[in-house]
């Protein structure tokens, strides 16, 4: 029996890794360690977690075999002493170290935070694998260490071009520690990640459904100070103030899961694998679909804005860190990726097709209770679209 070492599991790439491990194998057993918080144990937190996930994947009857594997420590990886903890008898023979734990807050980090979580926390954990003798450290890091950079991504040795926000230096920071460990590592490099190519839905939606969450409540707030049915198509004059990119990846939950258990089981090579797709879709593309879906005009995306509106600057605050990531211009190497799975595990495309789904999805999975929303998600508008300024 292997037996394998786990931060995150409470995360989306987290759980979705590790209970498609158990789908495919029988030979692991593994120790979390997860944080007690919300009035609830570590142990309960992870159960949960694990039930959630295999119902999620559609295999609840495995969720005994899951738990029935798993030995939880209540723990934090800012926290811990990793001398101490490598004395604990449940982590002896542990001779592998899956580190996924982050905090993905893509904004500023006044109380470094972020950084402590990411860079502070990934060194605690280095030092665990070393004294615990492992031969192998698997990291989930983010393509987006790649920051500033204009062109092409190359998946090794990453270049510090700057970066948007503390959470990319961090990652990028930790990734270098795993690199300078010592230890045989994979780093699992994902971008934003989304919903599931099958029907669009994801467990726990971040990122980029703050923007269908912003939209969805502005259209409410602005149709019912007007007068307006919110089912109608509304003119809203909103700007995104960013320029529109060519080159932004959504990459499905699931792919990332098949993707990362699938290199997890091959030869460690000291090398990083982009779990971003090849398939990036457009700000353009991305625009027309949320505004089509939601019955909304006069939505733009322009880097520079004659008048900006009060309503302007209120989405700048809540979605401004999110900004770059639709406007950045990177293309992501698949070298490594392709050489390991081949080519048939980049055979999908999201194009306008998966954006669909996967808004639709989050509308009415997450909007329940909002009747036109739910009319909205679920049918066909009878035309498309007017950007701002269009007649």
């Amino acid at each position: 029996m292997k037996k394998l070492f786990v931060t995150g599991i409470t995360g989306l790439v987290g759980s979705a890794f590790v209970v498609e491990l158990f789908r495919q194998r029988s030979d692991y057993s593994i120790i979390c360690l997860v944080r007690h918080g919300g009035g609830r144990s570590a142990e309960e937190r992870a159960e949960s977690i694990v039930r959630d996930e295999c119902r999620f994947d559609g295999c609840p009857e495995i969720a005994e075999k899951v738990l029935k594997a798993m030995t939880v420590i209540d723990g934090d990886v800012v926290t811990i002493d990793p001398d101490e903890l490598a004395r604990d008898p449940r982590l002896a023979g542990v001779t592998e170290v899956f580190h996924c734990a982050a905090d993905v807050n893509l904004g500023k980090d006044p109380t470094g935070k972020t950084f402590r979580i990411n860079y502070e926390g990934t060194k605690n954990i280095i030092r665990l694998a070393q004294l615990l003798k492992v031969s192998a450290f698997h990291y989930v890091g983010t393509a987006y260490v790649a920051g500033k950079l204009f062109g092409t991504a190359m998946e090794d040795n990453p270049i510090d071009s700057g970066f948007n926000n503390p959470y990319e230096e961090s990652k990028f920071k930790a990734e270098m520690l795993v690199r300078g460990s010592g230890i045989p590592f994979t780093v699992y490099r994902p971008a934003i990640v989304t919903g599931r190519r099958s029907d669009g839905r994801i467990r726990k939606p971040l990122a980029f459904y703050r923007v269908l969450e912003f939209l969805g409540k502005m259209k409410s707030h602005a149709c019912s100070k007007a007068g307006v049915d919110p089912r109608e198509w509304f003119d809203i004059g909103l700007n995104f103030t960013t320029q529109p990119s060519e080159h932004v990846y959504f990459v499905p939950i699931d792919y990332v899961q098949e993707a990362v258990t699938a290199l997890f089981q091959k030869p460690v090579r000291n090398q990083a694998y982009h779990i971003t797709g090849d398939s990036p879709v457009t700000t353009r593309q991305i625009e027309d679909t949320i505004c089509r879906i939601l019955r909304l005009d006069g939505v733009s995306v322009e880097a520079h804005k004659q008048l900006e509106t009060q309503d302007d600057r209120l989405m700048g605050r809540f979605l401004g860190d999110l900004f770059p990531y639709f406007s950045g211009d990177i293309k992501f190497d698949q070298t490594n990726v392709r050489r390991e799975l081949g080519d048939k595990i980049l055979d999908w495309e999201y194009g306008v097709k998966g954006l669909e789904t996967l808004i639709r999805a989050f509308y009415v999975d997450y909007f329940p209770g909002v009747e036109w929303i739910q009319q909205l998600a679920t049918t066909q508008p009878d035309r498309e679209p007017r950007r701002a300024g269009a007649r």
